[in-house]
């Protein structure tokens, strides 16, 4: 009796040992597997920040490289032929990129304003235009005081050059007049490649006032000059960008029969970006080349940074305090989002415009950075509007999908006048307020 209960205890026990063994090994495996799949999922995740920043990786290598290699590359003292071999892949793709923004231009804006309403185009044109009033109004006031107090300039230079040497004929009036010429321009043509500008010429010069390239002048003050209308090299780009904005929106209330015309040009739009998005990919190789070759170009780098140290330091704070303090400051009050998430993901765009603008690198990036925040402050403010716009594009797909399936409307349909009609959209939002829900509608007339 008692060899068999023995053996009863020892079968337990071993089954209980294997028991135990094998639920380690379950657990043990298990864990393993969590910590692989885990790994796994952090190496995807890697793999798709990479796919994601794989531009902006190649660029800021670029940037970096071309500094080193620049460096490198000036004790050797290259030949003025080696240096323009040197910068002309950069002279190329500064090119490519300037030979899309026209086309973009006006794509863009007569596709986009084409496809929003009359009265939500003003408010929107009008928020923005208020924007960039104040923003430029506050860059001028920010300005005028950093360089009233570190003053980069030497006060004694007028003094030494003489009254006559530094008298100009400019006016203010002057000014306001040339952006009225340039934002109504009597050639769309013309104002693809020229700019109108007021100079002052004395009473016996003649010049073309087409082909003259004269500037404010220095002239003695007993002379008695003229105003002179002149045309200078250089993109009008206000006058396209108001006359696309007057043809896309006079073109958006023609109703159907201007659809074929808006896919046009959205069509434009699409391959000129596709375009683009190709030719970014040379940006590491563009960006490269032009610094590389501006650092060789300069004779006596120490020489030019005593020379306008000054000047860069003023424009350099004005533009660091207005990009990470104001302009941050601007979109958190109005958007309620991290402005600096925001400016992070406008890196890539950034090193870009600072590679390849062709004069003043600070002053094109800070005026791109702007457009952008504008456009994401507008946006924000718009969004009913926007709303508006879209549930009419939703409506018009509708119809146009329905048509299809009924043939005999779509005759009809065609067969009538297109005439204007009015729709009522009613947008419902809910804002919790003090811990209660509250319904906020809205009614929009659009035409139709």
């Amino acid at each position: 009796m008692s060899d068999n209960t023995t053996n009863e205890a020892n079968k337990h026990f071993r089954h209980y040992t294997f028991t135990k063994i094998e639920s380690e090994g379950d657990a043990s495996i298990k864990n393993c597997n969590e910590t692989n799949v885990i790994t796994s999922r952090r190496f995807q995740h890697f793999k798709r920040w990479l796919r994601d920043n794989l531009l902006l990786i190649a660029t800021i290598c670029g940037v970096i490289f071309s500094l080193f290699l620049g460096f490198i590359l000036r004790p050797l003292k290259l030949s003025s032929d080696a240096v323009i071999l040197i910068s002309y892949p950069g002279e190329l793709f500064t090119r490519l990129l300037k030979l899309f923004i026209l086309p973009l231009i006006i794509a863009s804006l007569i596709a986009g304003s084409a496809k929003l309403n009359v009265s939500l185009n003003g408010k929107i044109a009008f928020r923005t235009l208020i924007y960039f009033v104040l923003t430029s109004l506050t860059n001028a006031i920010l300005g005028t005081i950093l360089v009233l107090l570190i003053h980069p300039g030497n006060p004694h230079k007028k003094l030494d050059l003489g009254e006559e040497s530094v008298n100009r004929h400019t006016h203010i009036l002057d000014g306001l007049m040339d952006l009225g010429r340039n934002m109504f321009p009597d050639n769309l043509f013309q104002a693809a490649f020229q700019q109108a500008h007021t100079v002052y010429i004395p009473k016996n010069l003649v010049v073309d006032s087409v082909t003259g390239n004269n500037t404010s002048m220095p002239m003695d003050a007993n002379v008695e000059s003229i105003r002179m209308i002149q045309y200078r090299s250089g993109t009008n780009t206000l006058g396209i960008i108001f006359f696309c904005l007057i043809f896309g929106t006079i073109l958006g209330t023609m109703g159907r029969k201007a659809n074929i015309v808006v896919e046009f040009f959205t069509i434009i739009e699409e391959v000129v970006m596709r375009m683009v998005s190709g030719v970014m990919w040379l940006t590491p190789v563009g960006i490269i080349s032009v610094i590389c070759g501006k650092i060789l170009s300069v004779g006596d780098l120490g020489l030019v940074l005593q020379q306008v140290g000054w000047f860069i330091f003023t424009v350099a704070l004005g533009v660091f305090l207005y990009q990470f303090v104001i302009m941050q400051l601007i979109y958190f009050i109005i958007v309620r989002r991290n402005p600096y998430k925001y400016y992070w993901g406008l890196i890539q765009a950034t090193l870009t415009a600072f590679a390849t603008a062709s004069t003043d690198r600070i002053r094109t990036t800070n005026n791109m950075l702007g457009d952008c925040y504008a456009a994401a402050i507008v946006e924000h403010l718009s969004k009913e509007q926007l709303t508006a716009a879209d549930a009419v594009i939703y409506q018009e797909v509708q119809m146009a999908a329905s048509n299809r399936h009924n043939p005999e409307m779509q005759c009809n349909a065609s067969s009538e006048p297109s005439e204007t009609q009015d729709v009522v959209l009613e947008i419902e939002t809910t804002v919790p307020t003090n811990g209660a829900v509250k319904n906020l509608q809205k009614k929009f007339m659009l035409n139709h």
